[in-house]
């Protein structure tokens, strides 16, 4: 009787996991591309804060004290009210931006919990006006307007708008009504100076400011302080309004409506937070920072237990609340040892909504189970959005990255709407920039049916003297449900005419002349289609440009060497070909760039510009320089050409300027300051000097190498690649328009990291240190590595970078160096303990010289292997001459 009774509920287990709305198949992450992006509005005007409303529609506040509506029937953007806020400093010190522009203005709105009855809006601003303040007022809005006549001043707090920044920004309800309110500390940076000293703000008991607020709004327009504040009504020298002192620059309010616990993310001096308050309670700023490592900004004894406020300006306690409650994630501008999939470089770190299933039973299209308990943050910088797990204590448990693939530009609000999508809300990188081309409203919904079909169009040949015969291609197109069920081709050509095809790669005969679209429609089972065009151009084929190596391996370069070169160019169309218009170039890409994306730059990138120069552009792009310079006009900083015209013949230019990229600068140009870039290493940093340096230059300031000549590689030269680009620009077919073609080689270091490797089999993957390559270890009697298509010309000998390589010289491995396969020719074999170390800390092994081009493969054998004593760590290899 108790097998069957165990037999039933096995069954009745088995069917509730089955048929719950939080199945096994729910809690699976979800692939990614469930989630589709979808643009919903744009010329927005500095947007801030958004909150959603029962039926859908988003109410938006922008910076400048507009208040509107995003209708998602209509999908149209309205304007209902417009308040008046301040939008200036009384000093010419700002973050970035114009001389005055502030950070103050409208900064959260948040609606009621019983919104549906009485109307009220709750907005948080720094009013117009010669007086220094910012309130919290609520609003009544009905119809298509705000109702400004109904304006209720709940609460009201004196500022600072002498300099920059930290309003803070963010309310929310919790389940009883009450309302929390994120305030910033409104200080600069300049702990020596009042404005800039956050003991007055942050760490005072008696001011609003650095502080979330909960209080409990009242009909009649006033509030009442719910129990379980930090200090008890009446006690002196505190607020009853404070719920968490210690807060910095606190953003995105968020309760987890299971447990109640409050959630926000925080700007810090340059160590940035995530933060989770299970009560009320003291975070430690300006004392402490993180996980309470101490505050580079206070100079005072390290003591969690007694924290003491002497600051000059401090009007409450000066025993402040002990033991600050630590972050749960927190990172800086570096590489982050404990979250380093958080990146680095700038930051600024914005909440988002705690997200619980049950609140969504009936939504439309709800987020998997997979997230329930899970907290949604974004990075105001960094434009990611990370996923943080808490375990039932609410304490860190692990952080993934949800839509990787998903580009976001200065993300500063994210919520749920009752349908289950999520809106995202950007501000956009323009700083204090009217309707910014990146103020755009987004929402990601979910799909658990059927995906829409992903076309990509391609063809064998692009261009071509005509009759041009080729094939058209959907290689890459995608459907991840595997029910595509049309492919549908037509190619249309200038004077309209078109031609319809039903095959999937169809093959094409043009005969006329022209510029032709070919558009690729793929339709599935359930009627989700979608489309991809190429162009065509026929009656002109592209010229031919090769890169020859007569006397030089073309794989490497050897520094020393002389690397011999010869490009061949033909064209059908043209006759002779002109040699002014092809053009060669070479320079040296340096260890730790990816060659790839170098390489996307350097062929839309001028001749005159160096490899480090453009290696300098895409680090600008990368840390957003151009937030606050211009090539040629200034800007918040001085133009580039400003810069390079200044400094031009300064001894020591690239040092000096580095030093000021990577630690900031104050007073060079002005009363602006340039923030400091830490994650810039100097290295990258003189790559964006050289190309600001360059920004004078203009075409025909350096000219072109010739078609064929030999390129001296000097001996120190250590750079991953010598790169070579050469290009020709035809002279167009009759009407057809030109065509050029640019051809890119790098020629590898002759030393090869093992996370280079393009097979592998029984080695195991070790990273010694973080930002480190890999190493490989050997964890079989039988192991290897291999490269593909490895050009051995010149090369009699192979270097093996093992790491401490006399602790296994006396071993048994055997080492062969083979081709084609693991089991190939053999040409080159030695027992360890047979090599030694040369001057260069490699492991010579001599190998048979070859002319050919062929895969190559690095085999350890130990017939003896015993799993944690047999093993070492291969670093790296290099080919010799």
């Amino acid at each position: 009787m108790k097998y069957k009774n165990a037999f039933s509920s096995l069954i009745a287990l088995i069917f509730f996991q089955c048929n719950s709305p939080n199945s096994y198949h729910d809690q699976k992450k979800p692939d990614i591309n469930r989630f589709e992006i979808e643009l919903v509005a744009e010329n927005l005007n500095q947007p801030m804060s958004m909150d959603v409303l029962t039926d859908g529609r988003i109410l938006i506040v922008e910076k400048d004290g507009a208040v509107k509506v995003y209708d998602p029937n209509s999908q149209f953007v309205s304007t209902i009210a417009q308040i008046p806020v301040n939008k200036r400093f009384n000093q010419p010190f700002t973050t970035s931006g114009k001389k005055y522009d502030a950070d103050d203005g409208m900064h959260g709105v948040v609606l009621d919990p019983d919104f549906e009855n009485n109307k009220f809006v709750y907005m948080y601003y720094s009013p117009e006006g010669e007086a220094a303040k910012s309130l919290v007022v609520r609003y009544k809005w009905e119809g298509t307007s705000l109702d400004l006549e109904s304006k209720k001043i709940l609460l009201e707090w004196s500022t600072q708008r002498e300099r920059c920044c930290h309003w803070g920004g963010g309310m929310t309800f919790d389940k009883q009504g009450n309302l929390l309110i994120a305030i910033g500390d409104n200080s600069g940076f300049n702990i020596n100076a009042e404005d800039g000293d956050s003991r007055r703000t942050s760490g005072n008991t008696n001011d609003l400011r650095g502080s979330i607020l909960r209080i409990k709004p009242e009909p009649d327009g006033t509030y009442s302080i719910p129990e379980g504040n930090l200090f008890p009504k009446g006690m002196e020298k505190t607020r009853p309004e404070i719920y968490i002192m210690g807060v910095r620059n606190p953003w995105r309010l968020s309760i987890d409506s299971q447990t109640g616990w409050l959630y926000w993310g925080e700007v810090g001096p340059s160590t940035d937070e995530f933060n989770r308050a299970r009560e009320a309670g003291n975070f430690g700023w300006p004392f402490f920072i993180a996980n309470n490592i101490k505050s580079p900004n206070i100079d005072s004894e390290y003591d969690t237990s007694h924290i003491v406020n002497n600051s000059q300006y401090n009007t409450g306690l000066m025993e402040l609340p002990p033991n600050p409650v630590p972050s749960i994630v927190w990172y800086d501008r570096n590489p982050a040892e404990l979250f380093p999939i958080q990146g680095s470089g700038s930051l600024s770190a914005v909440g988002g909504p705690f997200y619980r299933k049950a609140d969504f039973k009936d939504a439309e299209r709800p987020y998997p189970a997979y997230y329930d308990g899970k907290w949604f943050v974004t990075d105001y910088v960094r434009g990611w959005i990370m996923v943080i797990e808490v375990d039932e204590e609410g304490n860190y448990k692990s952080l993934e990255e949800f839509m990787p693939e998903g580009t976001f530009t200065g993300i500063n609000d994210m919520d749920f709407a009752p349908n289950g999508d999520l809106y995202i809300l950007q501000y956009g990188h323009d700083s204090y920039a009217s309707y910014a081309k990146d103020a755009k409203l987004y929402r990601i919904k979910y799909n658990d049916g059927n995906r829409k079909p992903k076309a990509i169009a391609s063809s064998d040949k692009t261009a071509g003297s005509v009759p041009m015969k080729g094939k058209l291609l959907t290689v890459g197109t995608i459907d991840y449900d595997n029910n595509i069920s049309e492919y549908k081709w037509e190619l249309i050509a200038e004077n309209g005419e078109s031609t319809a095809y039903k095959e999937q790669n169809p093959v094409v005969n043009i005969e006329v002349p022209g510029v032709y679209q070919a558009i690729l429609t793929v339709t599935d089972s359930d009627g989700e289609s979608d489309a991809d065009t190429i162009e065509l151009i026929a009656g002109n084929n592209p010229p031919e440009v090769l890169f020859e190596f007569p006397e030089s391996n073309s794989n490497f370069y050897f520094p020393g060497d002389q690397v011999q070169y010869s490009i061949n160019i033909s064209d059908e169309e043209d006759k002779e070909i002109d040699i002014s218009e092809a053009s060669v170039w070479a320079d040296y890409l340096p260890i730790g760039f990816d060659l790839q994306s170098f390489t996307d730059t350097l062929r839309v990138s001028p001749l005159y510009l160096s490899a480090n120069s453009i290696l300098g552009k895409q680090l600008i792009n990368q840390n957003n320089c151009f937030q606050c310079h211009k090539i040629d006009q200034k800007a918040v900083g001085p133009s580039f050409k400003e810069i390079a015209n200044h400094y031009r013949g300064t001894e020591g230019v690239y040092d000096q300027l580095s030093k000021k990229i990577v630690g900031g600068t104050k007073g060079t140009w002005g009363q602006a300051e340039m923030p400091a870039n830490p994650s810039v290493s100097i290295n990258e940093a003189k790559a964006i000097v050289d190309f600001i340096l360059n920004s004078t230059m203009k075409p025909g300031d350096k000219s072109s190498l010739p078609l064929s000549g030999s390129l001296k590689v000097p001996e120190d030269t250590n750079a991953a690649y010598l790169v070579l680009k050469a290009s020709y620009k035809d002279k167009g077919f009759q009407k057809i328009t030109s065509i050029e073609t640019v051809e890119i080689v790098g020629l590898k270091n002759p030393r090869v990291f093992m996370a280079d490797f393009d097979t592998i089999s029984n080695m195991r993957l070790y990273t010694p240190h973080f930002k480190q390559p890999n190493n490989l270890i050997p964890n079989a009697k039988k192991s290897y590595f291999g490269f593909n298509n490895i050009d051995l010309r010149g090369i009699n000998m192979l270097g093996l970078d093992i790491i401490d390589f006399p602790k296994v010289k006396d071993s048994l491995w055997k080492v062969s160096i083979r081709t084609g396969s693991s089991n190939g020719e053999i040409i080159g074999s030695s027992r360890l303990s047979e090599l030694t170390v040369a001057d260069d800390s490699f492991v010579r092994l001599p190998i048979k010289l070859t002319s050919d081009k062929k895969d190559l493969f690095i085999v350890f054998e130990n017939d003896k292997y015993e799993k944690g004593v047999d093993e070492f760590e291969i670093r790296s290899v290099k080919f010799i001459k």
